[in-house]
């Protein structure tokens, strides 16, 4: 596959055709993300999977209200254990959808991000493999077909890259991903058609994967100015769809958490 800067090509590519914007003014090309980015950033503080794994245990709103996230971790017992409660809340209905025969939308982002016609049959071949491989871990781990799964990897992704390479926390991921379920059970993102979600998770699952791989590269050939288009790339991602710097969060035995 030849090598090619389409970290900013690609980025480029999705804002620079994008009909909707979300309330934090950041725009995109596929009718749910809008949507699904301001469910996202104005559900996530409110530590709802936390909330609803004490509540079972008999919690009441203002003893929680009372609590940091670090006391609530600590009272589920930690991260693993806080890993483990999840698997025991309501299976979410609003971030899955039923996906179709064939994928909805890697052909035509492989078209907006480069118009030779070799390079998109690399791009699709890249994303198909990135989405294979996705879809047999997520399935594991009870995300197959799940928006919150793909969200998770996208961001996750771009969270590592932007801190050189260094892995996010094992336990912090898989909360993460329960935190986006609950954050996105709304009766909102219920009504969207599942073509719609589709799209999206494919957008976020083959991003992730191109720039994944695009990392590799840089760090493999030692190519510093790859590298550093690939953390600009990611720093973009953070920014968008967290609204801060890559700075000030990590995906630590909490899940999502801000830094000081």
């Amino acid at each position: 596959m030849k090598r090619f800067t389409l970290v900013v090509v690609a980025l480029a590519a999705v804002t620079a055709s994008a009909q909707y914007t979300n309330s934090y003014g950041y725009s995109f090309n596929n009718p749910i993300s809008a949507s699904v980015n301001s469910m996202f950033w104005d559900r996530m503080n409110s530590r709802l999977v936390y909330r609803v794994m004490l509540k079972k245990r008999g919690y009441t709103d203002a003893q929680l209200g009372q609590m940091t996230t670090a006391q609530m971790l600590e009272v589920l017992g930690g991260s693993k254990q806080a890993v483990e409660a999840s698997k025991a809340l309501p299976a979410p209905t609003a971030s899955r959808f039923k996906p179709a025969k064939k994928r909805l939308l890697v052909p035509s982002l492989a078209a907006a991000m480069t118009k030779d016609p070799e390079q998109q049959a690399a791009l699709k071949t890249l994303f198909e493999a990135g989405l294979t491989a996705y879809e047999t871990e997520a399935a594991k781990e009870g995300l197959a077909n799940d928006l919150a799964g793909a969200m998770t990897f996208f961001i996750g992704i771009g969270w590592m890259v932007s801190h050189d390479g260094q892995e996010p926390d094992e336990d912090g991921v898989t909360l993460l991903a329960r935190q986006l379920q609950q954050a996105l059970e709304t009766p909102e993102l219920k009504k969207v058609p599942d073509a719609d979600k589709q799209q999206f998770y494919e957008l976020m699952v083959s991003l992730g994967t191109w720039l994944l791989a695009t990392w590799q590269q840089a760090e493999e050939t030692k190519d510093a100015q790859l590298r550093a288009t690939a953390k600009e790339a990611a720093r973009a991602i953070i920014t968008g769809y967290l609204k801060v710097e890559p700075s000030q969060v990590r995906i630590g035995p909490a899940g999502l958490e801000f830094v000081k």
